[in-house]
């Protein structure tokens, strides 16, 4: 009892640094946690309190081409409006474009803009803006990939933008209904600052349903309701994003009423915990975040095929869901292996699987002659990675590997792995188009080395070309026969062991509801009435 107050307090002085103003040039707009701006504190039906919410991280930048991933997706999400979006039923919807259409080539896409559209400095949403963001995130190296297709942008006129491609590509409008892949953004800003757009709170333009008002850098973001928005004014009016590294202290926070929703997937005591309050709801899907061990292809010691079936041999796929999410997931055969969801998908079983078997991989490691070689595991040093991390270096000196881990914090971890310094790794790619170009074709993909997905730097060339024409083709059962193939080499080839999908469990305060569970925006959330 004791150790749940210690927490309480701890996680209450962190909050209450939203309050101390100033991180990005802004002013904060809100107190400690469970204060209005007048600083009354907030009680259940409260409907005028601020409500704060927590992930494991915040963005490092407001720049929305730049890194992907879910702490940016989530930041992006309260800002950023994508050209479309995605419904709760996991439909694509209007967005920026109120309607679009597709020629029967399926090379031309043209957007129709919604002219009630604006940016969060007054000025008009134009047809240049759409033109100038799709080549912005074309240009990126983070997002590349996703745009490798488009060819040419036109502007038809000031409301009219038509995307001409290359070649077809079936996921486009996946792509560009999600804001980790795509955001809408203000040329005239990025014309002004530069570089410096989206360092700060004064340097940020955007046409989603919040402004970010203050930034407390690795801390929190706290944002406020645009009552221009097109879509009409969010329900909660005052937002505050904290980062929060310690499930623990989000837990007791939750239950103390300090905290509102937390984007982080619970699982195991957390959950027991959580379900016999009545305070808190949880609300679960089967996630597209695949959990697998990734090798560094190029060289060293995994890059011969017999060190990676090895560890292949050596993993106990439902142990690593026990480890890493205590239970809460499904055994997965290939990344995107979700059931009908995953656009795409041929629920397929591969002809080459790899049954537990630890004298397999022993003899394996023996034969290559590596008994006894260092493995240096890098990885992040937040949940569930330093776990697994940990898990990993048991596999491995189970085959008789000198495993060692290094845990380094996300930024460093991540410019490890883009330098190509990380051997082998444990880490999820969190899906958010559902669909099978993103959940496995871009994780064995050449021009998504790195961080954007293919963190083991896997490139051959019957792959590419694999996932050029899973891209290209608009026949959904022609396309499970090449993600077929695709399945059938990455068995042959191992650049990764499947492990799970993670069943996602958010947590949140009883008296907001969401019919969005799958979406990071808090425009979906509502006051229970």
């Amino acid at each position: 009892m004791k150790m749940r107050k210690l927490w309480a307090v701890l996680l209450a002085a962190a909050l209450c640094v939203t309050g101390c103003g100033g991180g990005g040039g802004g002013t904060s707009t809100t107190g400690a946690a469970g204060e209005t701006q007048g600083g009354q504190t907030g009680q259940a039906g409260d409907t005028g309190r601020t409500v704060h919410v927590a992930y494991q991280a915040i963005a490092d930048s407001m720049e929305p081409s730049g890194l992907l991933g879910v702490a940016e997706t989530i930041c992006f999400a309260q800002t950023y409006d994508a050209l479309l979006s995605r419904g709760a039923d996991n439909v694509i919807e209007p967005g920026i474009a109120e309607t679009w259409e597709v020629s029967e080539d399926g090379l031309t896409y043209t957007f129709h803009l919604n002219q009630e559209v604006t940016w969060s400095d007054g000025e008009d949403v134009t047809a240049d803006d759409v033109k100038f963001s799709l080549e912005l995130f074309k240009e990126s190296g983070s997002h590349s990939w996703v745009f490798e297709e488009v060819q040419t942008v036109n502007v038809l006129d000031e409301n009219t933008v038509e995307v001409i491609l290359s070649s077809p590509k079936a996921s486009l409008l996946s792509s560009l209904s999600n804001p980790m892949h795509f955001c809408l953004v203000a040329q005239h800003a990025y014309e002004e600052w530069g570089d410096e757009y989206g360092s700060s709170v004064d340097k940020i333009v955007s046409t989603g349903p919040y402004k970010l008002v203050d930034w407390q850098p690795d801390v929190s973001m706290t944002f406020e309701a645009r009552e221009d928005y097109y879509r009409g004014t969010p329900d909660i009016q005052q937002l505050v994003l904290h980062q929060i590294t310690d499930k623990n202290a989000a837990i007791v926070a939750l239950q103390t009423g300090e905290l509102d929703v937390y984007f982080e997937p619970i699982s195991g005591s957390s959950y027991e915990t959580l379900a016999a309050d009545s305070s808190i709801t949880l609300d679960e899907y089967l996630s597209a975040r695949f959990e697998c061990i990734h090798f560094y292809y190029k060289d060293g010691i995994f890059s011969d095929v017999r060190m990676r079936q090895a560890v292949a041999y050596a993993v106990n796929p439902e142990e690593a869901l026990t480890v890493g999410a205590e239970g809460m997931g499904q055994l997965i055969r290939y990344p995107g292996d979700i059931g009908s969801v995953m656009t795409g998908n041929p629920d397929y079983t591969p002809s080459i699987q790899y049954e537990y078997d630890l004298e397999k991989a022993k003899a394996l490691v023996e034969e290559c002659g590596n008994v006894g070689a260092p493995v240096v595991i890098k990885s992040y040093n937040t949940e569930p990675y330093a776990t697994l991390a940990v898990w990993l270096q048991s596999v491995l000196t189970s085959i008789g590997l000198d495993a060692t881990v290094e845990p380094m914090e996300r930024a460093s971890f991540l410019a490890a792995c883009d330098g190509e310094e990380v051997p082998i790794l444990t880490l999820g790619w969190n899906g958010q188009a559902y669909d099978m170009d993103e959940s496995l074709g871009n994780l064995v993909y050449s021009g998504s080395v790195g961080s954007t997905g293919n963190y083991g730097f896997y490139v051959e060339e019957e792959m590419d070309q694999l996932v050029l024409q899973g891209r290209a083709e608009t026949d959904p059962e022609a396309r499970k026969e090449i993600y077929r193939q695709m399945i059938e080499k990455i068995m042959e080839d191992v650049p990764l062991v499947p492990l799970y999908v993670v069943k996602t469990v958010i947590p949140h305060r009883a008296d907001l509801t969401t019919d969005n569970i799958r979406g990071y925006c808090m425009f979906d959330w509502n006051w229970v009435e």
